[in-house]
């Protein structure tokens, strides 16, 4: 990651002589109208290539840590909250029925209407936000109508409730080889 910035600092470095010095035959063509790298700033970019370390937590700890993100569905008597958690704590997505934009359609904050308009709104945003997956300690058969309800719609909108593994680089001893995420496999087709 340093190397790649270093790089990149040096090209940007060796860009920036080139516009200053008035060199207009170097920076002459089609290809030449910008600059050719890209700063990627998402925080969630090594976790979407399935780089990133993915927590273990301990064996004794009331919730597991096991997930980058994590769906929490909670229920009062007068309102539907769910929201992405992220594992360092802080929630990335939520939905609530308390929230103007959603209360103002609904007769009723504590229904099954309600907690499928939760579903479909806390989708719509996870997608909107760059989440395709996330993991759910939810069991689609043991869980409460209303909460099944919430769950079908969350998958209904395009989010996959469970995550994918981590990538772990492959051990010479092991007879098992992943498929590096980092690179693009092509299928040559021969005539």
């Amino acid at each position: 990651m340093l190397e790649a910035r270093i790089r990149n600092a040096s090209l940007f470095s060796l860009i920036k002589r080139t516009y200053s010095s008035g060199n207009e035959a170097l920076l002459e063509g089609p290809n030449n109208s910008f600059l050719p790298f890209i700063y990627n700033r998402n925080p969630r970019n090594l976790e979407r290539l399935r780089i990133a370390p993915k927590p273990s937590g301990y064996v004794l700890d009331k919730k597991p840590v096991n997930y980058w993100h994590r769906l929490v569905i909670e229920q009062s008597n007068k309102h539907w909250n769910a929201y992405i958690e992220h594992f360092e704590g802080s929630r990335v997505v939520t939905a609530s029925t308390k929230e103007w934009a959603i209360k103002q359609f609904l007769r009723s904050t504590s229904d099954s209407v309600a907690a499928a308009i939760v579903g479909k709104v806390l989708a719509q945003r996870c997608l909107e936000f760059g989440l395709l997956e996330v993991n759910s300690d939810y069991d689609l058969k043991q869980t409460s109508p209303k909460i099944t309800l919430v769950l079908r719609n969350i998958e209904e909108g395009g989010i996959a409730l469970k995550e994918p593994e981590q990538f772990l680089p492959h051990r010479h001893w092991s007879r098992e080889a992943k498929e590096d995420p980092t690179k693009v496999y092509e299928e040559t087709q021969s005539k």
